[in-house]
């Protein structure tokens, strides 16, 4: 979480050369969190007085190592670290002082939990990564949009950081909070694969409509736009690709580069966002898409199979502007859209040529 210290003044200083004295006000506001003489002088002297006010947040209350931990909960420090791995998160040392007591509540709950027999190590890898993504978008959004405004020479260092003790500690205290926010989740997954595996072969299929939208013109432009401009971009797509599909009760599954993937219970909603989706833009981006729908095989919320390759390739060769189905789609999807027939194509990853219609 380091990025989230300000890079003012005194963190772009040269390594090896001496910052100025800090002033006795960001002086007492390092030791009102707690922060010892010696603390502060090593970071005078390493530049990283800004990175400081972050630091001590997060070390405030790890006063466990791992071997304390393991004590305390009466195993192997070697299952602890390895558990911990397992979520993502590096255990250097076995007696450096990282844990507190919210780490011991979930470690005790962590091992206690089987109810998914020995797949539950694969679950905490899928859990530790996301939550990887999550910390990681949580700190490029600020570095992106509220550092700049920092980096003026006449910034009031000491109220900047205090900002930013005040945003680090909201976003730990929102972390916190997540497991409101996972229930609903969790209910609504459970009701998705009620109804995707309602009539499926085996319990390891999903039924679904898949679908891909990309940003065809987006490599041209992305050649010569700004770093801002970029992101702009790409965050108003990622912002219309969910709202388009929350619309419609679809789920996107995953943003990659210039394009999106999307998945929906129904015919009639996976071709509606994906409609929409090619709708929404201009200026020399057109978006174009495939949409098919069967049998797909789900893991850590992803699809694979022969239908998602079967979407990916219907949006590659779909002209601005268009979304392509197949057969199985446009039959399932004809009582609410129109489709014109656009000739049997060989498509690649595909034996026999695909019957293809064009959403109209």
């Amino acid at each position: 979480m380091r990025a989230f210290a300000l890079r003012g003044r005194t963190h772009a200083c040269n390594v090896g050369v001496m910052a100025e004295p800090a002033s006795e006000e960001l002086v007492a506001f390092l030791r009102s969190l707690g922060a010892t003489t010696g603390q502060i002088e090593n970071a005078q002297r390493e530049n990283s007085l800004n990175q400081l006010p972050t630091d001590l947040i997060f070390a405030a209350d790890a006063r466990l190592s791992a071997a304390e931990l393991a004590s305390l909960l009466g195993v192997e420090v070697s299952l602890i670290v390895a558990m911990w791995r397992t979520l993502g998160i590096a255990v250097p040392d076995e007696d450096h002082a990282m844990f507190s007591e919210r780490d011991v509540r979930f470690t005790t709950l962590a091992l206690e939990f089987r109810p998914v027999g020995h797949y539950a190590e694969e679950l905490f890898r899928v859990l530790g990564s996301s939550l990887t993504r999550v910390a990681e978008a949580a700190v490029s959004l600020y570095v992106q949009t509220i550092e700049p405004e920092m980096d003026s020479p006449h910034v009031d260092v000491v109220a900047s950081l205090k900002d930013l003790v005040e945003t680090t500690s909201l976003a730990v205290q929102l972390g916190d909070s997540m497991g409101a926010i996972f229930a609903h989740h969790l209910h609504d997954a459970i009701d998705r694969q009620r109804s995707a595996q309602d009539g499926v072969s085996e319990r390891s299929l999903f039924r679904l409509t898949v679908g891909f939208v990309d940003l065809v013109g987006f490599t041209p432009i992305s050649l010569h736009a700004t770093p801002s401009a970029l992101l702009s971009l790409i965050g108003g797509f990622e912002a219309r690709a969910f709202e388009v599909a929350a619309s419609h009760n679809g789920r996107i599954v995953k943003h990659i580069g210039d394009e999106v993937m999307f998945v929906a219970l129904d015919v009639s909603a996976g071709c509606a966002i994906a409609r929409d989706l090619t709708r929404a833009y201009s200026d020399g981006v057109e978006p174009r898409g495939g949409v098919a729908f069967g049998e797909v095989i789900t893991r850590h919320g992803d699809y694979y199979g022969p239908v998602v390759n079967l979407a990916s390739r219907l949006a590659d060769l779909a002209i601005p502007r268009e979304v392509l189905v197949d057969a199985v789609t446009a039959s399932a999807g004809s009582g609410s859209f129109a489709f014109r027939p656009a000739g049997h194509r060989l498509l690649k990853g595909f034996d026999e040529p695909v019957e293809v219609f064009s959403l109209a």
